[in-house]
């Protein structure tokens, strides 16, 4: 599964999509400190307003958002090699079920027993089964003649409950002012907590022994949710894998590294994007592939690498995924952290930067082809 699978499918998901076929919606209020279902119900997608459909779909929408190990997680169940998951088993039914009310039911139950103690305040768990028609032809229209394939999918999320404060308003026919007492609560649908879909899919195909896993939080999946409701084994983040990859770095090239060095294995790895970005497959970098790039990059990894990475990951075949080891995808800059002042930069551009020292002061040079500007000011250029 990669970004392209998950936004494929969250672009089908809005109303008036011929290409999506909606069954029923499931939607359970929860009171958080009694673990009690407050109130429940079901509805055919079909007989709702066009408000409240754009409001449901926006809200699982949201569960098929965010980068991939950081938000999103593909699964896989645990101890499943002959499809003997319960869990699994459990999600195959909810996918047919003439009771999806019923399957669903089981899930909540599931979530009030195992769960419900990770979240703060009263909250809103929903649920969706549906059909996506898809065009096995990038782009292309679903028509008679176009080839496809069907996605049989449910995807549920977990919703927070806002409690409005009590205001002050003003009565115009009574000239005063008035104490406001909301009697409704708000159901934020526009940030589940966290939520998932089964199956996961990847190049036109349900992969059904996976499960994809989203979380508001950033490098922070609600483990027991993770292990106790879907049944599955806990990744690590990006964050997680970034960090390790940088102290197997660190452990064989030293502390102390030059610029270029750090720009070169960016760069070595910049071209391992791009060829995922061809071919559409997931680039992975193993122990071989990180010796090449290190040897690359200018850093003599001798014996010592595969020991440091044996003790750091923990085992030889261990595998990251490219995009989760570079920099910030947003910003696609890196950070110089100093006691001073924390400078962004890219990647490209450590190659012009040195750190020097003058009369035993330590300096940060910074190569540049233009004069600098501060404030609207150029600044002064003295000689060192």
């Amino acid at each position: 599964m990669n970004k392209e699978d998950i936004a494929s499918i969250r672009r089908e998901l809005k109303t008036n999509n011929s290409k999506l076929k909606i069954q029923e919606i499931c939607s359970y209020y929860i009171k958080q400190d009694s673990k009690a279902i407050l109130c429940s119900e079901e509805l055919y997608f079909d007989v709702m307003d066009e408000e409240r459909k754009e409001l449901y779909l926006e809200n699982f929408k949201k569960v098929l958002s965010g980068k991939i190990d950081s938000k999103i997680f593909e699964l896989e169940f645990k101890d499943n090699k002959l499809g003997e998951n319960v869990t699994q088993k459990h999600m195959f039914h909810t996918l047919s079920t003439k009771d999806f009310r019923e399957a669903t039911l089981t899930i909540v139950n599931k979530i009030l027993e195992e769960t419900c103690e990770t979240y703060e305040k009263d909250f809103m768990i929903s649920f969706v089964r549906g059909e996506a028609y898809k065009s096995k032809k990038r782009d292309s229209e679903l028509d008679d003649d176009a080839e496809a394939y069907v996605l049989q999918f449910f995807i549920g999320s977990i919703s927070p409950i806002i409690i409005p404060k009590k205001s002050l308003k003003f009565d115009f026919e009574e000239r005063e002012f008035k104490t406001s007492v909301p009697m409704n609560v708000i159901i934020n649908t526009e940030a589940p907590s966290e939520g998932f879909m089964f199956p996961s899919f990847s190049e036109n195909a349900a992969d059904t022994d996976k499960v994809v896993y989203y979380t508001k939080t950033e490098n922070k999946p609600n483990s027991l949710f993770v292990e106790n409701i879907l049944d599955c084994e806990l990744k690590s983040t990006a964050k997680d894998d970034k960090e390790r990859f940088l102290e197997v770095v660190r452990d064989v090239a030293g502390a102390e590294i030059q610029p270029e060095v750090v720009s070169n294995i960016y760069e070595e790895l910049g071209r391992r994007l791009e060829e995922e970005a061809e071919s559409g497959e997931v680039s992975m970098i193993g122990l071989k592939d990180m010796e090449r790039i290190l040897e690359n990059s200018g850093v003599n990894t001798a014996d010592k690498l595969r020991s440091s990475y044996l003790g750091i990951m923990g085992r030889e075949n261990y595998e990251f995924k490219a995009s989760s080891i570079t920099p910030n995808q947003a910003t696609k800059s890196i950070k110089i952290d100093t006691n001073t002042a924390a400078i962004s930069i890219y990647p490209q551009e450590l190659k012009n930067i040195k750190q020097v020292t003058k009369d035993g002061i330590r300096y940060l040079m910074i190569r540049i082809d233009d004069t600098a500007m501060l404030e609207g000011f150029d600044l002064v250029t003295e000689k060192l």
